[in-house]
């Protein structure tokens, strides 16, 4: 028979709570990234997005990513999405499925 420490478990408990709240918070970042995925998705797959990287438009970034006009960083974009995405389907489907 299994012993418990209810004070222990309380802790845990309690890790749990502040987790499942990031957990929370991580969705609502994950549908606000989304929007912003997709408005992004918009104007590159938008013959304005090649006219004005031809026009070599001039734009300010901080540098901390790189410009919306480098195809590689928009592309990466949209695959980094999707692989997030298939990360948070299998979790989800592996917690289920551990019941």
């Amino acid at each position: 028979m299994a012993e418990y420490n209810p004070q222990e478990l309380q802790q845990k408990y309690e890790e749990w709570c502040e987790l499942h709240r990031q957990q929370l918070e991580a969705q609502q970042q994950f549908l606000k990234a989304e929007a912003l995925q997709n408005e992004l998705k918009d104007y590159y797959l938008n013959s304005q997005w090649m006219a004005d990287r031809e026009a070599d438009m001039p734009i300010e970034y901080s540098g901390q990513a790189h410009s919306i006009f480098s195809e590689d960083a928009l592309w990466s974009m949209l695959s980094d999405h999707d692989e997030l995405a298939r990360k948070w389907m299998r979790l989800g489907l592996d917690a289920l499925d551990k019941k």
